[in-house]
């Protein structure tokens, strides 16, 4: 298990930032392994709604379902995976958002496991993942900063 945690400072309200960031129509915007993404759930998100991803992979697309595991707007969200493609095993995510100065800072953390065989490659996988994560919350804070 590649276990890692990343921190941004977002010059938006923690609302703003919470609304934003939950919300799967919006990942593909910020996140640039996501094709798309919506709920399957048709309640109000919570504790056990779900949402599919559609995940551009090395040999294709790749369709993924998240289960939301800790909701607590606007302070705080994580997730796990229910279904995901090979070779990663399993996801799990949190989003912590805290207000500071006129803005909000926010700390992801993540871990998750490559299966079978792959295991060996996790730490050169775990890097290209936090850097990737990086860019991608850095993309979600100029978007939020920008209006």
């Amino acid at each position: 298990m590649h276990k890692f945690t990343l921190s941004v400072f977002i010059n938006r309200s923690q609302r703003d930032v919470f609304d934003y960031l939950s919300n799967p129509a919006n990942l593909s915007k910020w996140n640039s392994v996501f094709e798309s993404a919506e709920w399957t759930s048709s309640d109000v998100p919570g504790i056990g709604s779900t949402y599919r991803v559609l995940a551009k992979m090395p040999g294709g697309k790749k369709e993924g379902l998240f289960e939301i595991t800790q909701w607590d707007p606007p302070h705080r969200y994580s997730y796990k995976s229910v279904r995901l493609a090979f070779p990663i095993e399993s996801i799990e995510s949190a989003v912590t958002l805290a207000p500071q100065e006129k803005g909000t800072q926010l700390t992801f953390e993540s871990q998750f496991g490559i299966a079978g065989i792959l295991k060996f490659a996790e730490g050169m996988f775990g890097k290209l993942s936090e850097k990737g994560d990086g860019s991608n919350f850095e993309t979600a804070k100029r978007l939020l900063e920008a209006g």
